[in-house]
C-alpha cells in the first residue's frame, strides 16, 4: 500500500509499505479515507528523531475487517480514530494526566494515519475509536482529533464565564480555540498573527483580531481588555519569546497557556518575582483523552462548529507531499487534509 513518510529534515514521501495485516483479537482493521495534517507532521525537532515514519494521526475511514472478540464494530462502519489511548485507572490518570499515562505513550496506530490501511490497536478500539453519524463526512470525522486538543486546552487553562481570552496565533489550533473559547464562557476573545491573510480569515469568522506587526499592539490588545490584560492567554506558536510576549498579556491572577510544543533546548526566561505578585498560572496542554474526543465529535455533529469553515486545502495522496509542506510554511492555509481512498 501506499504511505506518506517522514524521511528527514524537511523531506517527505510517497513510498510503498507493507500492508498492516488482518487485524488480531481486539483490533480493527480500517481504510483511511481522509487525514489531516498536523503541524506536528512538520516539526524536525520533534519528527526528526522517528525518520524514516509514516506520517499522520488525524484519520477517518471505514472498516474492512474485525478482529476477534470485537463487538461495537462492523465492516462497514464509518469510523474517527485517535492514535493512543490511556489505561484510565493509573495514578496519572486518575489525576487526569491522560497524555502522560505510560499506555497513552505506547499505543498507536499501525503504520500511521496517512496510510491506504491501518490496523487499530485493541486499547484503542476498546477506548478511542468513535463512529461518525451520517450527516459528518470523513473530512470532518478527521477534525475531531485535532479539535479535541483545544478542548482539553481549554479545559486545563480554566477559561470560565466572564473571561477575556487573546490566543496569540491565528493557525488551525489558534481560530479554533477562539471559535470555542465562548462556549466555555468567556465573553470576550481576541487573535493575534502577523500574517495579513489569516487575520482576515479571522475576522470573517467573527473573531476580533490585532496584527502584531501594528507598532502599537500590546496598547491595542491592553486596551481591548480594559486595561488589566486578558484573564487567559493561550500561546499557540512554540517559541519562547512568544510566550515571553503572551505572560506580559496576562491579567493579575490570570493564566498563560501554552498550547505548541517548545523545542527541548528552548528556555523560557522567568520574571519570578512579576510572576508571583501577579499571581500569574502557568499551564501547558498536550493532546486529548477519550473525553476530549468525544466531546470534539459532539460539537461537530451538532454545528457548534463547522468543519468546512476550517478545511482550506484538499490533496490527493499522490500529492500528499504538497500538502505536506504547504502546511510547513504556514502562510494562508487553515486545516489542510488528504484525501486517501
Amino acid at each position: 500500500m501506499k504511505a506518506l513518510v517522514y524521511t528527514g529534515v524537511g523531506t517527505v514521501q510517497l513510498e510503498e509499505r507493507p500492508h498492516p495485516g488482518e487485524p488480531g483479537e481486539g483490533e480493527l482493521l480500517v481504510r483511511v479515507k481522509v487525514c489531516g495534517v498536523c503541524g506536528s507532521d512538520v516539526t524536525d525537532w520533534y519528527m526528526q528523531p522517528r525518520a524514516p515514519v509514516v506520517l499522520g494521526h488525524e484519520p477517518a475511514g471505514e472498516v474492512v475487517a474485525v478482529g476477534a472478540g470485537v463487538s461495537d464494530f462492523q465492516v462497514g462502519d464509518r469510523v474517527a480514530l485517535h492514535h493512543h489511548m490511556p489505561c484510565m485507572v493509573c495514578d496519572l490518570c486518575r489525576r487526569g494526566a491522560y497524555t502522560n499515562c505510560p499506555q497513552f505513550k505506547k499505543t498507536r496506530l499501525y503504520p500511521a494515519g496517512m496510510a491506504e490501511y491501518v490496523r487499530v490497536p485493541r486499547e484503542i478500539v476498546a477506548g478511542d475509536v468513535l463512529k461518525l453519524p451520517d450527516h459528518l463526512p470523513y473530512e470532518g470525522g478527521a477534525l475531531i482529533e485535532p479539535i479535541a486538543c483545544c478542548v482539553r486546552a481549554l479545559d486545563r487553562a480554566r477559561v470560565q464565564g466572564g473571561d477575556s481570552v487573546v490566543v496569540i496565533g491565528a493557525g488551525f489550533n489558534g481560530v479554533v480555540l477562539a471559535l470555542l473559547a465562548p462556549h466555555w464562557g468567556a465573553d470576550k476573545v481576541a487573535i493575534l498573527d502577523r500574517v495579513p491573510s489569516r487575520l482576515a480569515r479571522a475576522e470573517a469568522l467573527g473573531i476580533t483580531s490585532f496584527n502584531v506587526e501594528s507598532a502599537d499592539w500590546q496598547a491595542r490588545v491592553k486596551a481591548w481588555t480594559g486595561g488589566h490584560g486578558a484573564g487567559i492567554v493561550i500561546v499557540t506558536p512554540s517559541k519562547a519569546p512568544v510566550i515571553q510576549q503572551g505572560i506580559e498579556l496576562v491579567a493579575p491572577g490570570g493564566t498563560l497557556m501554552m498550547y505548541g510544543p517548545p523545542a527541548p533546548d528552548d528556555r523560557l526566561s522567568l520574571d519570578a518575582n512579576y510572576t508571583f505578585f501577579k499571581e500569574i498560572t502557568i499551564t501547558s496542554s498536550y493532546s486529548a483523552s477519550p473525553y476530549d474526543t468525544r466531546r470534539a465529535l459532539s460539537l461537530l455533529a451538532n454545528g457548534l462548529i463547522d468543519y468546512r469553515a476550517l478545511i482550506t486545502h484538499r490533496f490527493p495522496l499522490d500529492q500528499a507531499d504538497r500538502a505536506w509542506h504547504l502546511t510547513k510554511a504556514a502562510a494562508d492555509s487553515l486545516k489542510i487534509v488528504v484525501e486517501i481512498s
